[in-house]
């Protein structure tokens, strides 16, 4: 409570600002509010003509702005201010909504932000939210002393400490000017906070920096965890340091808002192919809108060389466009592979380039482009194979496409660019699409498609020809001809027309169909080219291969054609259900239980196409149409229960098997395989997902002996006549941090027939195709992982892979990691061990990372991104082979 003679003092200095104001009527509104004059507190106060000096526990608001002091003395007239002794200056930013609990969550643990709940609402689908206010600080400073104007909030500081979202610096002076830049001389700047107690890890020592804050006119719920306290910062003439020492002069740094001052990772370590390698990376925000940002690379390989490159995503809310670019002057090209014994030369300049683009040109038009030239065929294989699993062989294309009430219209290109991949190009294409709609209230339903396309399958071009790269007596210049492989081009008019009278009874469901396909050709072939021929022509295309392989080649005689492809089909579903209420489980989180079942058949007949396949040039499965005769039977399960206000599906399986009608080509049963697939969460943390397919028409032959070392194995694991594959995986997590993974595969050599169907969807475990499908790989692989939190405080993480090949009887990799917060940086150890080709030795490999972590980096995000392997923080070589299937 204020004394008698401080309140006397405080009316006498509010009489005074109200002379003023009167005097001033014509000038703008002060900062300064009486109500905040009143609001001063201090253990003494004195009045020295129009200035009252205030000493002890001092606390002066004005505005949005907070001042903590020793002492101070303010002018009434003119609103100056001195204060000197452990100054605290702190700047306030308010916003309020509603937010639901997450948020709500969210807000109360950021940051210098405070929260009030002013209450609960609802809206018309029973959704509550919850009325909050919140505060934020946006300028937050300690100096030991302070000069300024309280009207205008220009201020000059000494020996200063300021502490922001992302960065902490400390100046011996400074000047903040009323649009809220503020200058510093003689400084030190880091993402480490430890620089406010003089034991910075590293940060950056300066004779001048410019801290602009980011303008937001209004913050608002949304944008107050992310805006208040973010600025840019301009350094001239600093030194980078580390604990202490400088390291490194640098005439100018920028850093953007949202970033911490010097944010990069570091990772080293050695591998066979690269030797030891240093690599290094750098993030920088460019703009807020459009939102630009960058990311620099600059990598040593001791065997390769140096490489370097850059990422860069531009983003609005209509546009996204992400920017690839690496280069390198490969030493050892032939380090990850035996590639002089393909078909296709390495160049020691080695780069990838790729630009994607997005853009919804209006609401209903969107543009869609990508371009990527390479070097070789090989560079993302050997330098970044996360993206080479991703995409062995990217495309360029660039497409329109319209949305219209009733139907869908694009337009696209796909040209060309790299000479060392098969490409079937279209130049231009034009596609009309029509979803399944109703016809004038009449039950019946009508879907098609209309694309016209000029084509041009362009083979891979080799390097060099088999004579050249095989082992062995010299090969025919006739023979070798034999082999080459002749692209081949046509334009192709394509329109697929059906209809749909859906039946709907009590407890069954009917939706008999009828549709055709017409396809125009310009270019057919005269001679014939099989299956088995297509297939070697792809075979031929394989650079890999070593061995000349005689191909039959389409011709270009057969004139122009036009094919005719019908199908009849009907479908036919019902549902059975059942609920039970009372079925409640903490442990299994059950808020009830239904079960859904839904039996189904697919009936689908195309009879023979007017023009056999066998003359038609192949670009796509278009091409391919063959009889198909065929019933599918299956049933979808579902186990839903509640959640809240939502239903989760507990658990899922569909399992489906093709009665075939029509013989096949390759003496296949008629009866297909008989398929499940089945995803499961019982209980939380836990899941379960797995598929596998049963030879149900007894068309395998016994599985091939497996040889080990040079020595017959029989058959190590599951040697069942009638799997054809099952793949099963397990993903346990117990307690947060605590993470098991486990996973089985099993694929043995089969065959199996197509099932396809024009005017319906139809279930595949392998990409559907008008080819009759057959695999020669035979794998047996067990798979282990864990991640688990090693010390109390959860900041030391260590994890455990293993891969073991039951075919091999060996273990094919494993390997140890080891990630250690250090406050505002990160460190992480890696050691893996891969068989070699001789299966009795390991490859060993070791790898070092260093993050710069800030003050805004969450730990957990920074850990999942490291044992993710995502984008570049793990690059390992990638596995050497390809493959293709059809």
């Amino acid at each position: 409570m204020l004394s008698k003679k401080g309140k006397y003092l405080i009316a006498l200095a509010v009489a005074a600002l109200l002379c003023s104001a009167v005097q001033a009527a014509e000038l703008p509104t002060s900062r300064l509010k009486f109500s905040s004059l009143k609001r001063i507190k201090a253990d003494n106060w004195n009045i020295v003509g129009q200035n009252i000096v205030v000493k002890g526990n001092v606390y002066v608001p004005f505005g949005d702005f907070e001042i903590f002091a020793d002492q101070a003395v303010i002018n009434v007239e003119s609103k100056d201010i001195e204060a000197t002794g452990n100054i605290r200056f702190f700047r306030w930013v308010n916003a309020a909504g509603s937010v639901d609990a997450a948020k709500l969550a969210r807000l109360e643990n950021a940051p210098n932000i405070l929260v009030s709940i002013s209450g609960i609402t609802g809206n018309v689908w029973g959704e509550k939210s919850i009325s909050v206010k919140a505060s934020g600080i946006s300028d937050n400073m300690r100096a030991e002393r302070l000069v300024g104007n309280l009207e205008t909030g220009y201020f000059l500081f000494e020996k200063a400490r300021l502490k922001f979202k992302s960065f902490v610096c400390r100046a011996e002076t400074g000047e903040r000017k009323p649009d809220g830049v503020i200058v510093v001389k003689n400084a030190e700047v880091s993402a480490c906070e430890y620089l406010e107690n003089d034991n910075a890890h590293y940060s950056i020592s300066c004779t001048e920096a410019k801290l602009t804050p980011h303008a937001t006119e209004f913050y608002g719920l949304d944008n107050i965890e992310k805006d208040i306290g973010d600025h840019t910062i301009l350094i001239f003439n600093g030194f980078a340091r580390v604990y202490g020492v400088p390291v490194l002069w640098m005439p100018v740094f920028y850093k953007p808002k949202d970033e911490s001052p010097g944010l990069f990772g570091v990772q080293a370590g050695k591998t066979g192919s690269w030797g030891y390698y240093l690599l290094a990376y750098k993030n920088f925000v460019l703009s807020e809108y459009p939102y630009a940002s960058v990311k620099l690379m600059a990598d040593y390989y001791t065997e390769r060389g140096f490489g370097y490159g850059a990422t860069s995503v531009i983003a609005t809310e209509e546009s996204r466009t992400e920017i690839f670019a690496y280069s390198i002057y490969d030493r050892d090209v032939y380090a990850n592979d035996n590639y002089y014994l393909y078909r296709l030369k390495v160049p020691s300049a080695r780069y990838d380039f790729r630009i994607s683009n997005v853009t919804h040109i209006t609401p209903r038009l969107d543009f869609r482009g990508v371009f990527e030239l390479s070097s070789d065929l090989y560079f993302t294989r050997d330098f970044f194979d996360g993206r080479y699993a991703a995409d062995p062989q990217p495309a360029t294309y660039a497409a329109l496409e319209q949305q219209f009430d009733h139907f869908s219209a694009s337009f696209y290109i796909r040209p060309r660019v790299n000479s060392f991949y098969t490409t079937v190009e279209r130049l231009p294409g034009f596609q009309l699409s029509v979803p399944r709609q109703e016809l004038f209230g009449t039950n019946l339903y009508y879907q098609g498609d209309f694309s016209m396309d000029y084509l041009k399958m362009n083979w891979i071009d080799f390097d060099r020809n088999f004579g050249l790269v095989r082992e062995g007596p010299p090969v025919s210049q006739d023979f070798l001809d034999r082999s080459k492989l002749k692209n081949y081009e046509s334009f192709r008019l394509d329109n697929v027309n059906f209809l749909y009278y859906p039946l709907r009874f009590d407890w069954l469901t009917i939706v008999p169909r009828a549709g055709f396909r017409m396809t125009a050709y310009s270019k057919t072939s005269k001679r014939k080219v099989s299956e088995d021929e297509l297939l070697n022509l792809f075979r031929a295309a394989d650079p890999e291969s070593t061995g000349p392989i005689p191909v039959v080649n389409y011709d270009d005689n057969g004139g122009s054609k036009v094919r005719f492809a019908g199908e009849l089909g009907v479908e036919a579903s019902t549902k059975i259900h059942n609920t039970w209420q009372n079925v409640k489980s903490t442990w299994l989180v059950l808020d009830g239980l239904r079960h859904v079942m839904q039996p189904y058949v697919n009936y689908t007949f195309i009879p023979k196409p007017t023009v056999d396949r066998e003359h038609l040039y192949y670009f796509d499965d278009i091409d391919r149409i063959d009889e198909q005769h065929f019933v599918r039977l299956g049933v979808n399960n579902r186990l839903q229960t509640r959640a809240g206000n939502s239903i989760r599906d507990y658990f899922r399986m569909e399992n489906y098997l093709d009665i075939h009608f029509n013989k096949s080509d390759n003496h296949q049963n008629h009866l297909g395989e008989f398929c499940t697939i089945l995803t499961a969460t019982p209980f939380k943390g836990f899941s379960v997902s797995t598929l596998f397919a049963i030879d149900a028409g007894g068309n395998n032959e016994e599985a091939p002996e497996v040889t080990r070392r040079g020595r017959p194995a029989g058959h190590p694991g599951i040697n069942l006549k009638w799997l054809n594959r099952w793949n099963i995986s397990l993903s346990y997590s117990p307690a947060e941090d605590y993470n098991f993974t486990f996973s089985y595969n099993y694929h043995r050599p089969y065959s199996t027939r197509s099932a396809y169907s024009m005017g319906s969807t139809l279930t595949q475990l392998e990409a559907g195709s008008f080819f009759d499908k057959t695999f020669d790989d035979y794998s047996e692989t067990l798979n282990f992982g864990m991640r688990i939190p090693l010390t109390p405080d959860r900041r030391t993480f260590g994890s455990y892979r293993i891969t073991y090949d039951l075919q091999e009887g060996a273990i094919d990799n494993h390997g140890f990691m080891i990630s250690r917060n250090f406050h505002c940086w990160e460190l992480v150890i890696g050691l893996e061990f891969e068989r070699d080709d001789d299966d009795k030795t390991f490859d060993t490999s070791f790898t070092c990372m260093a993050y710069l972590t800030g003050l805004t980096a969450p730990l957990q995000a920074g850990q999942n991104a490291i044992l993710n392997a995502a984008d570049r923080e793990i690059r390992t070589p990638g596995p050497v082979g390809q493959q293709m299937e059809f």
